[in-house]
């Protein structure tokens, strides 16, 4: 786990079943390390504090790339069929 403020209260979150971790909530304060996952279309919030939330993209380009890869990476695992990416010769 990453060291920081409400880290262990998201771990507690991630693994307590759902009725137990709805009593556990994000921190009030900024965690002044956020780690971000999309909300909604144009939101981004921090797993760890409330005050963490953003509008804009809040991950570099190289980052980005390396999320989409780590993305395809767990659909193989799951057995997930991929698209046929083999060029078509004319």
């Amino acid at each position: 786990m990453r060291s920081g403020k409400y880290r262990l209260r998201t771990a507690l979150r991630e693994n307590l079943p759902e009725r137990l971790a709805a009593r556990i909530p994000k921190g009030r304060h900024d965690c002044g390390n956020h780690e971000w996952y999309k909300a909604a279309e144009q939101t981004w919030r921090c797993y760890h504090c409330e005050p963490g939330f953003t509008d804009s993209v809040p991950w570099s380009e190289q980052e980005i790339e390396a999320r989409r890869w780590e993305a395809g990476a767990m659909q193989v695992r799951a057995g997930v069929p991929q698209p046929n990416r083999h060029k078509v010769s004319h």
